[in-house]
């Protein structure tokens, strides 16, 4: 056998070779085994919040034989919500004022009613996603509180109104009436044996608010903290974080790409992002500002202990509060340690203001019920006093200030205090007593 043809034959095998454990690695199937999922290897923390988790009633007021009465009970609340978010709505129109024959204020507040009241004025289009409204189009408006009235139940269907109050508009959309009666007989039936009576007082000619006719008590918390990631919030403002700058500043940390400026205020655990380029008066609907609200915290798993609610919308200046609550009540601080504030500009966010600490075990404490004046001292307190204008008070309510602190070990707390509040505007003040909670304005939001 010659040389060249002895290489032709080791070539050959060679290639052979090669063919064969290509094909091998190919073919092959490897036998693993069995994997069984568990949650208790693999946990993915939810953070995603939709609409109905962010809008929620913060009252229902019961109107009764010339008596009122009211719960800010979360779990009260969550038990009417699930039944009347099952509900089936057709034919939401526009109920015109003048066809009812009376004041719009008697018929807001009118006897027989439950009147489910929410923070601020909430787009019909958008709770539509938390309703069953089988309309396609739905009136291009909002509502603050939902009505439902023992006296327009009748045949088989029967109206349920969505009212804005402050605009002075009525929607009404048509309910299965089996239903209303049934949630009716549940919760309006025994509703004075169950919460407590409230005062009706008129403000003005458009407004009639609603206190306790007796001394409140409510309970005082302290509370451990947990932090928000900054990294997460770094990544979701700056389009390009690894090109970001970072300084030490006197509050604490700024970040910068050379536009947008991020601030850490390690002081009160806040964060002020800006971006002036996004300065804009272009307008989006609130539908569409409210959403995308929403879907801003959640891209960058912002809402992180989940109490915080919508509280507050404005169209004309784009801009969405989102509040702490607490127990079913807001939570305030004057240097905005209780809320999430955004302003949008033409394309992105233009100002994000927020806290970036959550609440997480709560202290065991003695004598934690704090005794609070009642509605009726309130409103005297708030007509004596010559710096407040009372025909321009637009909500009373009992809130929570949060202040901090440090315990025996330096580790942060925070406490919530319960204190009477009342707004004008958007604007909440803590109601001046003398020589009790409250007794200072330093309560500002």
């Amino acid at each position: 056998m010659n040389f060249e043809r002895a290489k032709s034959i080791i070539l050959i095998i060679l290639v052979g070779t090669s063919i064969f454990l290509t094909w091998s690695i190919w073919t092959y199937e490897p036998e693993y085994d069995p994997f069984e999922q568990s949650s208790e290897f693999i946990k993915i923390k939810s953070d995603v919040q939709i609409v109905s988790d962010v809008i929620k009633p913060v009252s229902i007021l019961f109107h009764g034989n010339g008596q009122h009465f009211r719960t800010v009970n979360p779990e009260e609340i969550g038990k009417m919500e699930k039944e009347f978010v099952q509900w089936s709505f057709t034919g939401v129109k526009e109920v015109s004022v003048k066809r009812l024959q009376r004041k719009f204020d008697d018929f807001v507040h009118e006897d027989g009613s439950i009147e489910i009241e929410f923070s601020d004025d909430i787009p019909i289009s958008l709770y539509k996603t938390v309703l069953d409204i089988s309309d396609k189009e739905v009136p291009g408006s909002s509502f603050d509180r939902i009505i439902i009235k023992q006296k327009d139940i009748s045949g088989n269907e029967s109206a349920v109104y969505f009212v804005s109050y402050d605009q002075e508009k009525i929607y009404q959309g048509m309910v299965d009436s089996k239903r209303l009666r049934e949630f009716m007989d549940k919760f309006y039936t025994g509703s004075y044996n169950k919460h407590p009576e409230y005062t009706a007082e008129t403000i003005n000619s458009k407004r009639t608010l609603f206190v306790p006719e007796k001394p409140v008590k409510v309970n005082r918390f302290e509370y451990y903290i947990d932090y928000l990631d900054i990294g997460n919030l770094k990544n979701a403002l700056f389009t390009f974080p690894k090109f970001v700058r970072q300084d030490s500043v006197s509050v604490g940390e700024e970040y910068t790409d050379g536009t947008r400026l991020m601030t850490i205020n390690k002081e009160n655990y806040l964060i002020s992002y800006i971006n002036p380029a996004q300065k804009s008066k272009f307008f989006d609907s609130s539908s569409d500002l409210l959403q995308k609200s929403i879907d801003f915290i959640n891209d960058h798993a912002g809402w992180e202990d989940n109490n915080y609610r919508f509280a507050y919308m404005s169209e004309n200046e784009q801009r969405v509060v989102f509040r702490l609550f607490v127990n079913g009540y807001p939570a305030f601080n004057e240097y905005g340690m209780t809320e999430i504030e955004q302003i949008w500009g033409k394309e992105e966010i233009y100002s994000y203001e927020r806290p970036y600490f959550s609440l997480a075990s709560v202290l065991p404490s003695e004598g934690s019920e704090v005794p609070l004046p009642s509605g009726r001292e309130v409103l005297n307190q708030l007509k004596a006093k010559d710096n407040i204008d009372f025909k321009s008070v637009e909500d009373i309510s009992i809130g929570y200030k949060l202040n901090k602190s440090l315990d025996s070990k330096l580790v942060t707390l925070v406490t919530l205090e319960p204190t009477w509040y009342y707004r004008i505007g958007d604007k909440w003040f803590i109601v001046p007593f003398e020589g009790t909670t409250g007794g200072d304005q330093n309560g500002l939001e």
